[in-house]
């Protein structure tokens, strides 16, 4: 009988061994969403690009966003990257790379451009940005001298974020 129960408690715990390997071999993937955004100048013209306040030379000029997203764990209330890692499909990035983003002037751009217009075609995403930054677009037209500021536009479907950068110098 001894010999019975034996065998049958460490049949048992082999079945429980091995669903539990199965479910670590993949984490659970969960979903996130773009909550909102939040656009920053940044000045490109030293070794590493740094957001700033400061005036920018024209040349030298990018719109940095930041990413609000609703990723909470349910169970822990922590950030799923933080929990699962880039592995689990579901990053930022990923959610955002879904979204149409434009960028429209405040202010006159150039003689060609009022305020108000869309200059997306002036800019161009680039990879290359600070901490914290989660997505950067680089000024490949230079604007007339003077204050600027830009309003982001992210729609998808239903969902659409803007938010307006802090008015910024260029010369």
């Amino acid at each position: 009988m001894k010999r019975f129960c034996f065998a049958a408690a460490f049949l048992l715990l082999a079945a429980c061994a091995k669903e539990s390997s199965d479910w670590t071999e993949a984490a659970p993937l969960v979903p996130v969403s773009l909550a909102g955004i939040e656009a920053v100048n940044i000045d490109n013209q030293g070794a590493s690009p740094v957001v700033s306040a400061e005036p920018i030379r024209k040349e030298a000029y990018m719109i940095g966003i930041k990413w609000t997203t609703d990723d909470s764990d349910p169970f822990g209330n922590q950030s799923i990257s933080a929990a699962f890692g880039s592995s689990s499909g579901y990053t930022p990035g990923d959610v955002a790379k879904n979204f149409t983003k434009r960028i429209y002037t405040i202010e006159q751009f150039n003689a060609k451009n009022p305020a108000g217009a869309n200059v997306s075609q002036y800019f161009k995403a680039i990879k290359y940005l600070p901490e914290q930054i989660d997505e950067g677009f680089v000024l490949l037209v230079a604007p007339d001298p003077g204050p600027h500021t830009f309003r982001v536009v992210y729609s998808f479907n239903s969902a659409s974020f803007e938010y307006t950068t802090p008015t910024v110098e260029l010369y």
